[in-house]
């Protein structure tokens, strides 16, 4: 074979090498595991098809023991991909020479739709095959000199849970005391300390109060309550439905104001009692910071405050009473 013939193939083999994805892996170096919760399979599903995509043969074992920092070694793969608690990606790339793993991990937004799932997952593959690339890319030289390790590139931080929130909604209330409902206006705070514990502070406002009538005259009552608790959810912060319910305790405030007939006297007055009451409620997100809140009270005042026309009663309320309100929530940043 003449020397320009073996320069022309030597040029081609070496442009080859440089523009192309390298070569093809073959036993460990070609396995990659990818784990997740039931919740995750949308990322899941995107990492295992962009990873079978690049010639990877992907590994779907159990979920590891936590602290287990080398179990991708032990299943025979180079590299391990792990979705933690629904928020990031851990990326475990097995470092057989030090006999440990390096980690990079990569956050997930919160709540994420399925284009953020193609997102992450994407982001997650570059920043794998970046990892993987860099042994191939150290120079070789004998001996070879001290060279600083490059540093990796600073994952995100992760992610918080939302913790503050803000409710606002119309609600009607009413109670078996011989009272109509009456209309209020609903602004509530929340406070979310822990993913499924937080508390939570509700104020009742009098809009369109009821009526109390008898021989002696009529009377106009307007009820307001505020609560503040234990709130309880049911579900990850990232789901779209978030079940939830909740306790609380507060002060209670009827005012009564009287329109006497001829034969008797105007009179107002304020009663104060405690409330006690639980709540249930469902949410569900229509944007990352919006959702639509529905949710139901059912309590008691101690003591009864009782409505009462020349010393006879006439009606009471809070034994028990019922709060239906339906309105937005915003999920403060």
């Amino acid at each position: 074979m003449s020397l320009p013939v073996l320069l022309t193939f030597a040029s081609f083999t070496l442009v080859a090498s440089l523009l192309g994805p390298g070569p093809a892996p073959s036993g460990a170096s070609d396995r990659i595991a990818v784990v997740g919760d039931a919740d995750d399979e949308a990322i899941v599903r995107q990492l295992r098809a962009e990873l079978s995509a690049l010639g990877f043969e992907v590994l779907a074992p159990e979920v590891p023991a936590a602290g287990d920092e080398l179990w991708a070694d032990d299943l025979g793969a180079v590299a391990a991909i792990r979705v933690v608690e629904h928020e990031v990606l851990e990326i475990s790339i097995v470092d057989r020479v030090a006999g440990n793993s390096v980690r990079h991990r990569v956050a997930i937004p919160q709540p994420h739709t399925e284009e953020d799932a193609r997102i992450v997952a994407m982001r997650a593959i570059e920043l794998l095959r970046a990892s993987l690339r860099e042994p191939q890319e150290a120079p070789v030289a004998s001996p070879p000199p001290p060279t600083p390790s490059t540093p990796s590139t600073p994952s995100p931080t992760r992610p918080a849970a939302p913790r503050f929130f803000i409710h606002l909604a119309p609600a009607v209330a009413g109670s078996p005391g011989g009272l109509g409902p009456s209309l209020h206006a609903l602004l509530g705070l929340r406070w979310m300390p822990h993913r499924h514990l937080g508390l939570a502070i509700q104020a009742l406002a009098p809009t369109v109060g009821t009526v109390a009538r008898g021989p002696e005259g009529t009377a106009q009552i307007h009820t307001a309550l505020v609560l503040a608790g234990l709130h309880v959810s049911f579900v990850s912060p990232s789901a779209r439905w978030q079940p939830d319910a909740g306790v609380g305790i507060g002060p209670a405030f009827l005012r009564m104001r009287g329109s006497a007939a001829p034969a008797y006297g105007d009179a107002t007055d304020v009663v104060m009692s405690a409330a006690f009451a639980a709540r249930f409620g469902l949410a569900v997100a229509v944007h990352p910071r919006v959702r639509l809140r529905l949710d139901g009270h059912i309590g008691a005042l101690v003591p009864r405050p009782l409505v009462r026309f020349a010393g006879r009663t006439v009606a009471d309320w809070g034994r028990p009473f019922g709060v239906g309100a339906f309105g937005v929530e915003i999920v403060l940043p």
